[in-house]
């Protein structure tokens, strides 16, 4: 497989559209037309992932965290030794952050069943947008066009896929001097037994299905209707959800640190509430907080707040729970792991970083 074609099974997962604005997922350094040798998963890329990947004859490592967060001006190797790296080596670098945070399948959903979080909701829903796709089809070609759209990416509704409705009726057309006609011949009109077709397709599977309908429907120029819905999308940072049994504040500490396999996590505890709705957001959760403490949550699960905003906590009523930024996100190894080798990624070019660590050392 060449990275080209590695990139299109990493748009299944999480399209690079989804990223927040800040954020530089996707390509950090790439030969497109390179053949991938072997994959190095990893959260960070450090001095000690470049060593192990050249030790390991990788050429491509897929991280969580992307190296490049801003413009690059020019590349040295006393003030960017690890881009440096790379480069020399030939090591391909590709990074999904944000926009596997807010897939549906993600990150934030795979700690949160490791935790036995039954997710409910997003925390905070992504901009998205959704469509009602309508084509009009004569009744022959209702299979063959309708599965054409649902192989192009319409129809999923939550966990329900190839959703659609039929409505029977009579299409009427006059072919005109130019024209090739499926049905019919030119300068007559005709009319014909067809059946609407209404589907569902989010933003970035509407050109996919657009084209798939062309490609299938027999008619030179089909009539379709593409208009915007406000069903709200089910994907979004972070979650929010239920566990099985309810717990005080310590009892879920203690089992979070334990399942987590952390080395510390901390409380700020603002009430002695049991704990049974909890949110979720992996890595960096500051901004967030406000929000969180609008909604009806027993506690929060987060990294790296910080001293004002663990006071905020306190006056918003909120119970937090704060475990080290690396100790929620290095599941992206294994979580990303799965939905590679879901998408025909084969287990033996995959390998899982053995050198990831916290940055911090605990006296």
């Amino acid at each position: 497989m060449h990275i080209k074609s590695f990139l299109n099974n990493l748009d299944k997962i999480a399209p690079l559209f989804l990223q927040e604005n800040y954020d530089n997922s996707g390509i950090q350094f790439a030969n497109l037309d390179e053949r991938i040798i072997k994959i190095l998963l990893s959260l960070d890329i450090t001095k000690e992932i470049l060593d192990e990947a050249v030790s390991k004859n990788v050429n491509l490592i897929l991280s969580h965290h992307p190296l490049i967060f801003s413009p690059l001006k020019q590349i040295t190797k006393q003030n960017n030794p690890l881009l440096f790296q790379a480069v020399t080596h030939q090591i391909n670098l590709i990074a999904m952050h944000t926009n596997y945070d807010l897939a549906k399948g993600g990150l934030n959903e795979y700690v949160a069943k490791l935790l036995g979080i039954k997710k409910t909701a997003p925390l905070q829903r992504s901009m998205e947008k959704f469509f009602k796709f309508a084509v009009y089809v004569p009744v022959k070609y209702i299979d063959k066009v309708s599965q054409a759209l649902f192989d192009a990416g319409a129809g999923k509704i939550g966990n329900y896929s190839e959703t659609s409705f039929h409505i029977a009726g009579q299409g009427t057309f006059k072919p005109m001097e130019g024209t090739n006609p499926f049905i019919g011949k030119i300068g007559k009109k005709e009319t014909v037994s067809e059946i609407k077709i209404e589907t569902v397709v989010s933003e970035r599977n509407v050109e996919s299905v657009r084209q798939a309908m062309k490609f299938a429907h027999p008619y030179e120029e089909p009539a379709y209707d593409i208009y915007e819905i406000l069903n709200q999308p089910t994907y979004g940072i972070g979650l929010w959800g239920i566990i099985d049994n309810e717990m005080t504040l310590e009892e879920f500490a203690h089992w979070t640190k334990k399942k987590l396999q952390a080395k510390y996590v901390r409380l700020i505890q603002s009430n002695i509430r049991e704990i049974k709705k909890v949110a979720l957001c992996t890595g960096g959760g500051n901004s967030l907080l406000e929000h969180v403490g609008r909604l009806d949550i027993d506690l929060y699960m987060t990294g790296d707040i910080s001293h004002h905003h663990a006071l905020r906590a306190r006056e918003l009523g909120l119970n937090v729970l704060e475990v080290e930024h690396f100790d929620t996100e290095k599941f992206f190894v294994p979580s990303i792991y799965n939905q590679l080798i879901a998408t025909g990624i084969s287990k033996e070019i995959l390998i899982k970083s053995e050198k990831m660590a916290s940055p911090y050392r605990l006296l």
